[in-house]
């Protein structure tokens, strides 16, 4: 589905930027997320199936993210990469954005 969506965007222009929305945007309402656990993957779509993705996604994700900060997805797209993949499926380009990224808009960089 995500490879095709990357064929897509030779016919709609920014089809990063609808990825960077469906994995940020929220299933479940702010009232629905405070009442339970401090969770910042509750209600995400890809997080409640426990999907591993393509490399290729988070670093659109944070290519979006470069464009249009903002700290909390940030939070949220680390905080995938360190729940859902694996250390030896992390390559070192990737780790290396994220940290270009935190630097550059001065969020912490918590990789741990």
């Amino acid at each position: 589905m995500i490879y095709q969506s990357y064929e897509l965007n030779r016919y709609i222009p920014n089809i990063e930027l609808l990825l960077y929305k469906m994995f940020c945007s929220p299933l479940t309402s702010w009232d629905e997320r405070k009442a339970g656990i401090e969770d910042l993957l509750s209600g995400n779509i890809f997080g409640d199936k426990g999907m591993q993705m393509p490399i290729e996604v988070y670093e659109s994700l944070l290519r979006t993210l470069t464009v249009r900060p903002k700290k909390k997805h940030y939070k949220k797209v680390v905080d995938y990469i360190r729940k859902y993949e694996p250390v030896d499926r992390v390559p070192p380009h990737l780790i290396d954005q994220v940290i270009s990224v935190g630097i550059n808009n001065k969020y912490p960089v918590t990789l741990g």
